[in-house]
């Protein structure tokens, strides 16, 4: 008969342990296998500065993009501290005429900029902070940078010994800009921070904490800017020259920025936004065996900054336009044709698909032409439309995209406006499925899609004939 008990458990890192229980006379007493000091040392440390459940609770690319955000921080920090003491310097700190009043106006000042480029900026690029998390985050840190360079340099425009002419008020000019800089860079590192939170808190398998991930990453910066002051007070002291001074600020700056855009590259979102459809829709058609680009494929091909809604074609690098997603109809319809045939032939959509009107020309026969050049697309979401309609109304513009460039290198005149959308539809429609779930089955996430930049302008209704000729715009139902 047994007289003992040996169990074995797993952590919540994943480490299993071992420990016995038993004995005649020693029912309480259990013998446990513990790992060496420095094993417990780095366990300890995993947990006050790793969320809970590390790796299981995380996206795999978490622990590569804390790395270089680290490393990163440490930058900021020293590079902050330079800023800081020059900063100062404007302000006059040390000299005898400097007056306590001027420098409160010009903390004033500096502030009415920051807190209305907050305002403005929150306005301008708020929506698209979420499906856009990459491109702002590497945007929020090259804000800073910029803004602490200016500090850093807003001493020399009152410094007669290193520039020809006095110039405060050019300081000032300066001064304020950085502020509205530092603004825009908390605007944009908050929004896309967020977003990226949320993304290495859902790990391929299971669920993470986002309370948790965002307490641990605040005690992992907290730590690192004290690191990064006290190396900056051993340091500091001894930049005594502005060489010397500008040499180490702009080193540490293009290092900062290196670090931010490597760690930045490594992020792999499983969301869908515009850009990454239209890579992994374009990859899908180009491919003889139709293939399916996994999320760590596609952020290998993606651009940190591209403008918004280009469709543009992988293979070649080529523009045919680009796309606006969640536009009013009314708007896209106003002082146009009326494309009847194609509104009754998508009705079954989700969306309607239409051209501006400025990539549109009126022939002498009332019809529309498309013009030269790159086109700009709009794509009208109905009401209730899903997920997946917007996403198969940009694999639409993305298809409408390749087939103007596929001509235009043949040399074929464009098609009508109408015909090319249909054409394009036609394609879409049989392989949208087998698209969908392809995605699907390498891990892409296509049940929230990140196309749409906040919310749609306008959602269709119902679009009913009248007793209008078809021939007969908007402007001319005006006129009756």
């Amino acid at each position: 008969m047994s007289t003992g008990l040996r169990i074995v458990e797993r952590e919540e890192g994943g480490r299993a342990q071992s420990s016995e229980h038993g004995g005649e006379m020693s029912a309480g007493s259990n013998s446990v296998s513990l790992p060496p000091p420095h094993i417990r040392f780095v366990e300890f440390a995993a947990k006050v500065f790793l969320p809970a459940g590390y790796p299981a609770s995380v996206s795999p690319d978490y622990l590569r993009y804390q790395i270089f955000n680290a490393l990163q921080a440490f930058c900021s920090s020293l590079a902050g501290l330079l800023s800081s003491r020059a900063l100062l310097e404007g302000f006059g700190v040390g000299k005898a005429d400097a007056s306590a009043t001027h420098a409160l106006l010009l903390t004033v000042l500096q502030d009415f900029f920051s807190r209305v480029t907050t305002i403005c900026a929150a306005y301008v690029v708020g929506p698209s902070l979420s499906p856009e998390a990459k491109t702002f985050r590497l945007l929020a840190d090259v804000s800073n940078d910029a803004a602490i360079v200016l500090d850093t340099l807003s001493p020399l425009f009152i410094s007669s010994a290193l520039l020809p002419l006095r110039l405060p008020g050019l300081r000032v000019a300066a001064l304020c800009l950085s502020g509205a800089l530092r603004a825009l860079c908390g605007i944009a590192a908050g929004g896309s921070k967020a977003a990226l939170t949320v993304h290495f808190a859902t790990p391929t398998a299971g669920a993470g904490d986002i309370g948790d991930l965002n307490a641990k990453d605040s005690s992992k910066e907290t730590v690192l800017a004290l690191l990064g002051m006290l190396a900056g007070s051993l340091i500091v002291p001894y930049l005594t020259t502005p060489s010397a001074t500008y040499s180490v600020l702009f080193g540490l700056v293009g290092l900062h920025l290196a670090l931010n855009y490597l760690g930045i590259r490594g992020v792999v979102l499983r969301s869908l936004n515009r850009q990454r459809m239209s890579i992994a829709w374009d990859t899908y058609r180009e491919t003889s065996n139709s293939k399916f680009l996994s999320p760590s494929e596609v952020s290998d091909l993606e651009r940190i900054f591209e403008r918004p809604g280009v469709l543009r074609e992988l293979r070649t690098n080529s523009v045919a336009g680009r796309c606006t997603i969640g536009s009013s109809l009314n708007q896209v319809l106003r002082g146009g044709i009326i494309p009847f045939a194609l509104l009754d032939q998508m009705k079954e959509e989700n969306y309607v698909l239409w051209f501006d009107r400025g990539s549109l020309s009126s022939r002498l026969g009332g019809a529309d032409e498309l013009r030269a050049g790159a086109v700009h697309l709009h794509i009208c979401l109905k009401e209730g439309n899903s997920a997946v309609d917007q996403l198969k109304a940009w694999a639409h513009a993305v298809e409408v995209g390749r087939m103007l460039l596929i001509q235009q290198r043949a040399s074929f005149p464009r098609p009508a406006p109408a015909e090319l959308i249909l054409a394009a539809h036609r394609r879409v429609e049989p392989l949208f499925p087998d698209f969908l779930q392809g995605l699907r089955n390498v891990g892409w996430n296509t049940a929230d899609a990140a196309l749409l930049p906040g919310s749609p302008r306008a959602l269709i209704v119902s679009i009913e004939p009248t007793d209008l000729e078809p021939e007969t715009n908007f402007e001319d139902k005006k006129e009756k």
